[in-house]
């Protein structure tokens, strides 16, 4: 077997693959900053749901009001997973603040 390893050899071996870490590298740094906006293009849309406030009680259950596509919803979250309480009336005096703990201020 021969072990003859010239310059040429080595360099045919490694080039393609520094050009392909390049690519990479590029396709990543451009997509981080057409995500983020830079580029003049809008980032991605808003979510659609949107978690208001949340109320913890211990251990892994809370409750949270969630709105989506303009209406309010009071959703329970535990250990057994996600479950709908009802819907909120937008009207009603059950505001954000009033899940809040005392001297935490809501989402500006």
């Amino acid at each position: 077997m021969d072990q003859n390893f010239s310059f040429a050899t080595v360099l045919t071996t490694l080039l393609p693959l520094a050009v392909i870490l390049a690519c990479l590298m590029a396709v990543a740094y451009f997509g981080r900053r057409i995500r983020s906006g830079r580029f003049g293009l809008s980032p991605a849309q808003p979510s659609a749901i949107n978690i208001i406030a949340t109320r913890s009680f211990g251990g892994q259950s809370s409750l949270l009001i969630v709105e989506a596509e303009g209406r309010r919803f009071l959703v329970s979250a535990g250990r057994q997973g996600i479950r709908p309480i009802g819907s909120l009336d937008p009207t009603s005096p059950i505001a954000a603040a009033d899940f809040l703990p005392r001297g935490e201020a809501g989402p500006a």
